[in-house]
């Protein structure tokens, strides 16, 4: 029931346990995240349209917060599914004794206290030329349900400089997700360059000067991303969805382009697979990718998977010479003579494999027990891979795909509409449960989830209007869980209405630019509910 203001002299204090077992590395994860906090609170003039009505006209000045005192119990610098990301927050509402007052934050690692720091930094609000933090005191003991909490970003279909990648990480952080899973490469274009084939952003990226992510480009983005908990997971999509590698390297490539009936050979144009039938295909893999995989430090990395064309290989005479000379094999076997190749290399290379569901449900390959799978579908793929024993990254396209519901992007197609119609609202995206129909034993699969931004119509100029706050509600679903504490289904109700609006102008005011989610009005008196919704 109390208001605190916070001192202009605030400041960050580490116990001596903290500072004597920090190794330099974590120390300066540590350092960069105090640093961002007390820059906020310089700048942070917060006004929210629906906390109001709280402030006293004046404070005491022993009810002035003076410090945040820093405890960390375990020197862990380096990101990997499943840390300890927990913390818990106390700030009292009176000192003891003559000590200033001093809140407490306590993390097992310095990712659980990245997380505290931008919890601290949400209970925040300015009125009266002041910082104010209300409601005191407070005990926050909390931790993530998921330890996979992702946000995918497709950088092929149109290109993103890397400022807008870095803001975008700033703003996930705030959001408590911690996987920027990269969809770096696709059939529109290849933007990464690479040193062993260096045609293939020289041909196959939209601009090879401009338009292309270089190996210290790739650096700086993890360095960025790991300063605020954040892990980067690539993806390079293979054998579909891979006309951008045509463009240097055709003599690998089958169904290149193929117009106007394109949708014959692919899911969208341009179409493009790779062949796995020819032993030039395999050199090029073993001499690309364990290139590619020393970019990243994940130690998980995705290959793709999704949408191959079988009519695409069915229709290429190399692949129907190789068929008939080898009578035990098929086109199934041939997709998994590929699939067992790429991620033999990847395992060489020391990552673990992720693919889309498609894989294992239409495909039926039996791919390595530790393999993770992403599903994009229905609840009912989640539960038939998950009783196959696989883990699983959940996202459906029903619910969590944010390119959805803009119409048609495609020419000659008038009153065309995108194929995942409708617009999925924050109700939408907050209602979906990712362990919905599975048993305990099944849940345990369940690493967590990712919201999707396929880019057919999105880019720089639209990025941060299709992401927030949207992906600020399927966040919410991931770190607090699809249940409350009584075991009962959260719902997209008033009360989470109150949390996403307050967060969403909290964003505008950091200088994000979320859409409204609602008028005004309905902000600032909470009365615009549906009489009797279904």
């Amino acid at each position: 029931s109390k208001t605190l203001s916070i001192s202009p002299d605030f400041s960050i204090k580490q116990t001596s346990e903290t500072r004597s077992i920090l190794n330099s590395h974590t120390k300066e994860i540590l350092k960069s995240a105090e640093d961002r906090l007390l820059n906020l609170l310089t700048s942070e003039q917060y006004v929210s349209p629906n906390v109001k009505s709280i402030f006293p006209k004046s404070i005491d000045k022993s009810n002035t917060l003076c410090f945040l005192k820093i405890s960390i119990a375990t020197n862990v610098s380096e990101l990997d599914l499943g840390i300890d990301e927990s913390y818990e927050l106390i700030i009292p509402d009176s000192k003891n004794d003559d000590y200033q007052l001093t809140a407490y934050l306590k993390a097992q690692t310095v990712f659980g206290v990245l997380h505290g720091f931008n919890t601290f930094s949400q209970l925040l609000y300015y009125n009266r030329s002041k910082l104010l933090l209300p409601f005191a005191p407070h005990d926050i003991k909390d931790f993530p349900r998921f330890s996979h909490r992702g946000l995918l970003l497709d950088t092929s279909r149109n290109y993103f400089p890397i400022k807008d990648i870095l803001t975008t990480l700033n703003i996930m952080s705030w959001n408590k997700f911690n996987v920027f899973h990269w969809h770096i490469t696709d059939s529109p274009s290849w933007p990464v360059v690479s040193e062993v084939y260096p045609e293939l952003s020289n041909k196959g990226s939209y601009d090879p000067k401009y338009m292309i992510y270089t190996k210290d480009d790739i650096k700086k983005v993890i360095e960025y991303a790991k300063s605020r908990g954040i892990r980067i997971i690539p993806e390079f999509d293979m054998p579909g969805h891979t006309h951008s590698i045509a463009e240097s390297m055709p003599e690998i490539m089958t169904c290149i382009n193929k117009q106007p009936n394109w949708s014959t050979f692919a899911n969208e144009p341009p179409s493009g697979q790779l062949n796995p039938a020819l032993p030039e295909t395999y050199t090029f893999l073993h001499k690309l990718l364990p290139e590619l995989t020393s970019y990243f430090v994940d130690k998980y990395y995705h290959s793709g998977g999704d949408e191959v064309n079988l009519n695409c290989w069915n229709s290429t005479p190399s692949i129907n010479e190789y068929l008939s000379q080898n009578p035990g094999f098929s086109i199934e076997t041939l997709l998994a003579k590929f699939i067992n190749e790429t991620h033999g290399i990847v395992r060489k290379s020391k990552k673990i494999p992720i693919v889309w569901q498609e894989m294992v449900v239409e495909h039926k390959l039996p791919l390595n027990n530790d393999t993770i799978i992403q599903v994009w579908t229905t609840k009912e793929k989640t539960k038939e891979v998950v009783s196959k024993g696989y883990r699983v990254i959940t996202g459906s396209s029903d619910f969590w795909y944010l390119d959805c519901g803009h119409g048609a992007w495609l020419g000659n197609d008038v009153n065309g509409s995108s194929w995942c119609d409708p617009y999925k609202t924050w109700q939408k995206i907050y209602s979906y449960n990712p362990i919905d129909g599975l048993t305990d034993e099944e849940t345990k699969l369940v690493l967590g989830g990712e919201v999707h931004l396929w880019t057919e119509q999105t880019d720089p100029t639209n990025l941060e209007n299709l992401l927030w706050p949207r992906a600020s509600a399927a966040a919410e679903v991931l770190w607090s869980g699809p249940y409350d504490t009584s075991k009962k289904i959260r719902t997209p109700d008033k009360g989470a209405l109150a949390r996403l609006t307050d967060w969403r102008f909290r964003m505008v005011d950091r200088g994000v630019n979320a859409i409204p989610l609602q008028p005004l009005w309905c902000a600032r008196t909470g009365m615009c509910d549906v009489l009797n919704p279904q």
